[in-house]
């Protein structure tokens, strides 16, 4: 979008009705990278949860198995990019020999909307619908100029 001298650049993306198996933890060693909701796990004073009480010896698999538990809805909606530009008039730059002088700035992945606990539900890696903690994609914010002659 364009307006005068400013320019105007969105670009979102997202996706819906996925799941995806939050596998950022390993199942086959019991004590392994628990996350903060293991604090709301079966205990004798909380015996209303469908977290699994943590034991040494878990016969049952209650917590090794791949269940639905780890299954979580995937949809969201990400704003990849956000851009605000001005041209700077020519009767400006024709001063310093400019044909185009243009400023801007710039924000890639500025926020992601969903209900995914794990780190970015738009995961990547060799196997689809699982997450094995692939580290979220950055934030950043630029400051531009491009100047043609």
């Amino acid at each position: 979008m364009a307006y005068k001298n400013f320019d105007f650049v969105v670009f979102g993306s997202g996706a819906g009705g996925n799941m995806i198996f939050q596998g950022l933890r390993r199942l086959d060693v019991t004590f392994a990278n628990w996350q903060t909701d293991i604090l709301n796990r079966w205990t004798p004073t909380n015996p209303s949860t469908t977290i699994p009480r943590v034991v040494e010896k878990d016969d049952n698999k209650n917590n090794t198995n791949f269940t639905r538990r780890y299954l979580e809805k995937g949809d969201y909606f990400r704003l990849k990019t956000l851009q605000l530009g001005y041209n700077i008039p020519k009767n400006v730059i024709q001063k310093i020999g400019a044909q185009k002088v243009r400023v801007y700035v710039m924000s890639e992945n500025l926020f992601t909307i969903t209900k995914y606990t794990g780190y970015d539900p738009e995961i990547g890696g060799t196997v689809f619908g699982v997450d094995k903690g692939i580290y979220p994609q950055a934030r950043s914010f630029m400051v531009g100029l491009n100047v043609g002659f």
